[in-house]
């Protein structure tokens, strides 16, 4: 079913970003501007980490907290070249529900794969079946 897709096929571009000072207040009210369940931790040049929303359940009850304190460092990354199925595998295994994908010329970050958008892959592949 996901055999001939890569994992750039189906992820996000781009990422959005906070600041390792940043406050979780200011990370909520970001996540929630874009909509969105995971953010990027870096100082503008450096991937530090990634703050998602298990993370934002984890510590809401101190909004003081910074993005530095609760982030997940070295979480795992993928390249946009990777067979989906593999990528997929590692989420299910792992019980990560958000990859990032690292640009294999430099240390940086491009976008994510995340389950949402596996599961939409999955409704378009098998509406195509029907």
């Amino acid at each position: 079913m996901l055999s001939k897709y890569l994992v750039r096929d189906v992820m996000k571009k781009g990422v959005v970003e906070v600041n390792l000072d940043a406050k979780l207040s200011e990370i909520i009210k970001t996540m929630a501007k874009y909509d969105i369940s995971s953010v990027v931790v870096s100082d503008g040049e450096t991937f530090w980490g990634i703050i998602t929303d298990t993370d934002v359940m984890k510590h809401y009850h101190n909004l003081e907290k910074t993005a530095e304190e609760i982030m997940t460092t070295n979480p795992i990354t993928v390249s946009p070249e990777a067979p989906l199925e593999k990528a997929v595998e590692i989420m299910a295994e792992r019980g990560i529900h958000h990859l990032y994908v690292r640009s294999p010329c430099e240390e940086k970050i491009v976008g994510v794969l995340s389950s949402k958008d596996v599961i939409k892959l999955f409704s378009d592949i098998l509406e195509k079946v029907e």
